[in-house]
């Protein structure tokens, strides 16, 4: 149960046999007051509050609200259940049918016989803490249910995941090796897809430790992979969040987990458990999706001597003759390293010597020496490698008439030149990597705007918000009371309200009701805007205001545009009359399709110069289509997030492609103005190197040698994957040769 002090509100979470049955005396640790507390059953005394979870900007802190804010299914039966998926001690996991959204879910419901305050405690607070994480790679939970007329206890509902687990692929490939039968293997079987299976969940268990919380029971039967190589870190049932509230004294020598994978500090029950236990995890789990066996096998007992002691099999594959790689071997080695100083510093760094040995890179662990770097650098540029050749060709030719001292310094630059490469093509790489990501979060801030369009007209209570037609901005005693200029841009516009326009032959009477569900909108329209950041740091009122009229945000347009005639745009400003929002580019490229689609470049008639448009369609419950909703991101911002690089060294100019060779946008673009066409599109002009366009249109990513103005230049692009575009740095190669960096 979850406690808090009377004088300063410190929480704590105690164990239920902790109270005497007439109630007990605790200490405060912060303040040292003295209060008394009673059990659970005590009717008299206890406080009827459920334990709930607040989510802030970077971390999850334990709050205390009433038992109304858990939600019941409405009216009737919204879940009908279909069968049983699953049973534990506690819980059990039925397959359902939500009657109101038309979708299988899965049903997480306590056991009735295991329902005591302590169990429903840890219940509740696994889904408390599994709604926060949202995560592409932490299963969704969609909302906690009260007990329904059949008398079933407490339950949550999730996303229904079809697949296997991890544990399913590791047993189902140690079978197919045990047969001899290799060649016949899945590629869902093969290493590299259970190291990208791993990767995954270390992407989902990065952003929890981000968010204060650690899992505590990490292992292959609670990482679920999808039909379509989705992957789920799931049960976080004995989850711990690290920062609020602190957890009791009482708690210290509890041991939670699971002996086979957990850490020698979580084995011992030691109040530090922290990542760096979830970590230690990760380690065994890359070692059995390595070796295909268990890194603990025996007992019970055996197995948690061997967590205290942190002891793990030897490295060697379920078929001895075939060798496991030792940049993998020694991953395993520092992941699993008895004291947490010596592991990792934090999850993303594991995850990252994955990436690089998955890349055919050096991994931090097991560092090349030269031949190795050289061998490695050889197979992954070809063309770079015959550049190479002829240069010790030419060196050899001055070996011969030279001494033995240039000799020695040749071969140091050389080694020099090498290493520089090597390091620039990872960089580039990783900035590629961060500028997928970029765009796939502003993808996923559009999906959430779409999904609150459709709740608030379908599903959403009535409402008393007000909104304002376009022809209200046009007169001062009608318009919305922040309507005043924005430098940004370059008019009038309102930052509190949206505006709302009809195409022409409209009438206004008709689409009053469902304007009116849509006016709560304009927090989610601000909310969005403000999300584009690349960054969680709270911002004070008049930040707000200055970030939404003067510097400019990611996103600089949110809209969405009705099958029915009916535009609703943030932020707000007047339209002129003949404005139809289904004849517009964006409106035909995102309607009637089922994913997120970005629009080729064009100039913004309201001013905001270059943007790329982000679309997507609207679908109500019966899967009839309902309109677009969009997004604008402007390339000036494009340029300064995602084509600078500030430490980079030797960079001429950096560009988007499109996947034909067409250049996008450049970083030497910024703040140009360009003319448009009558429909305000811009023609993308090809990139002037043909073999990098060649390359491109097949599909490839690379480096390729070209010469300008008699300098010569390194050309490496990679592809974007969320885009399908391409990421591209022109280099100066003398200049990267000849920097002390």
């Amino acid at each position: 149960m979850i406690v808090k002090c009377e004088k300063c509100q410190t929480a704590y979470n105690l164990k239920d046999d902790f109270i005497r049955p007439g109630g007990s005396n605790l200490r405060c640790s912060t303040c040292r007051h003295v209060f008394k507390i009673y059990p659970p059953g005590n009717s008299e005394k206890t406080d009827k509050k459920k334990q709930m979870v607040a989510i802030t900007d970077d971390t999850v802190e334990m709050i205390d609200l009433s038992e109304e804010v858990f939600l019941s299914g409405g009216a009737g039966e919204p879940y009908i259940e279909l069968g049983t998926i699953g049973e534990g001690g506690m819980g059990e996991v039925l397959l359902a049918k939500d009657s109101r959204l038309l979708r299988k879910v899965a049903l997480k419901i306590l056991k009735e016989e295991a329902a005591s305050p302590a169990a429903l405690s840890f219940f509740l607070r696994e889904a408390q803490i599994t709604a926060q994480l949202d995560h592409p790679n932490i299963v969704p939970l969609y909302t906690v249910k009260q007990p329904d007329k059949h008398h079933r206890n407490v339950s949550f509902v999730m996303k229904l995941i079809r697949g296997k687990t991890l544990a399913d692929i590791i047993v189902k490939a140690r079978n197919s090796y045990e047969k001899k039968s290799e060649p016949e293997i899945g590629s869902d079987l093969m290493l590299r897809s259970r190291l990208e299976y791993f990767l995954k969940a270390c992407d989902g268990i990065v952003y929890a430790h981000r968010k204060g919380v650690i899992h505590r029971d990490l292992k292959p039967s609670n990482i679920m992979v999808g039909d379509y190589g989705e992957v789920y870190v799931m049960d976080w049932g004995i989850a711990k969040i690290i920062r609020n509230p602190p957890e009791p004294i009482t708690d210290t020598g509890t041991v939670v987990g699971t002996p086979g994978y957990m850490s020698p500090e979580q084995a011992k029950g030691l109040p530090e458990v922290g990542a760096e236990s979830d970590l230690f995890s990760l380690g065994v789990i890359l070692y059995e999706l390595v070796t295909l066996k268990p890194a603990r096998p025996g007992n019970m007992a055996k197995k948690l001597k061997w967590a205290e002691e942190g002891i793990l099999n030897q490295a060697i594959h379920i078929v001895p003759e075939k060798k496991i790689a030792p940049e993998l071997k020694a991953i395993i080695r520092k992941a699993t390293s008895f004291s947490p100083q010596d592991r990792y510093p934090n999850v993303a760094a594991l995850s990252e010597d994955v990436r690089c040995f998955l890349r055919g890179d050096e991994v931090s662990q097991l560092p090349d020496n030269f031949p190795r770097k050289l061998w490695r650098l050889m197979n992954k540029y070809r063309y770079a490698t015959l550049i190479i050749i002829l240069s010790v060709l030419l060196l050899s030719s001055a070996i011969t008439i030279g001494s033995l001292h240039q000799q020695q310094a040749n071969l140091k630059a050389a080694q020099i030149r090498e290493k520089k490469l090597t390091h620039l093509l990872s960089d580039i790489s990783t900035h590629t990597h961060y500028i997928d990501s970029h765009f796939m979060r502003l993808e996923g801030l559009l999906a959430n705007l779409a999904n609150q369009v459709m709740y608030l007209i379908q599903d959403a209570p009535p409402n008393n918000e007000r909104f304002y037609w376009g022809a209200d901005f046009e007169h001062p005693e009608k318009a919305p009371p922040d309507l005043e200029y924005s430098s940004l841009y370059n008019r009038n516009v309102s930052i509190d309200y949206p505006v709302a326009k009809l195409a022409p032959g409209v009438r206004s009477q008709d689409m009053l009701p469902v304007l009116q569900k849509l006016a709560p909108l304009r927090h989610n329209f601000r909310k969005m805007l403000l999300d584009s950041r690349n960054t969680f740091t709270p911002a004070s009122k008049e930040e707000v205001r200055r970030l939404l009229t003067i510097h400019g945000l990611p996103i600089c347009w949110a809209y969405i545009g009705l099958e029915r005639g009916l535009m609703y745009s943030y932020p707000g400003k007047s339209y002129r009359e003949d404005f139809d929002p289904r004849k517009r580019p964006w409106y035909k490229l995102g309607a009637r399709k089922t994913a997120v689609y970005w629009e080729k470049p064009y100039i913004d008639k309201s001013g905001m110069g270059r943007v790329l448009a982000c679309v997507t369609s609207l679908y109500n419950k019966d899967g009839q289509f309902y309109g677009v909703v969009g997004a604008d991101v402007t390339l000036d911002n494009i340029i300064r997030e995602n084509l600078t690089r500030p430490k980079a060294i030797g960079v001429v100019e950096s560009f988007l492609l499109d996947n034909k060779g067409g250049i996008i946008v450049g970083s030497s673009q910024l703040g140009v103005k360009i003319e448009a066409s009558a429909d305000s599109k811009l023609e993308l002009k090809p990139f002037p190197v043909k073999e990098v366009v060649q390359e491109v249109v097949r599909n490839a990513s690379g480096l390729v040698e070209s010469w300008k103005n008699g300098r010569s230049r390194l050309i490496i692009f990679q592809k974007i994957r969320s885009l399908g575009w391409y990421y591209v740095e022109e280099i100066d190669t003398a200049t990267i040769l000849e920097s002390g960096e």
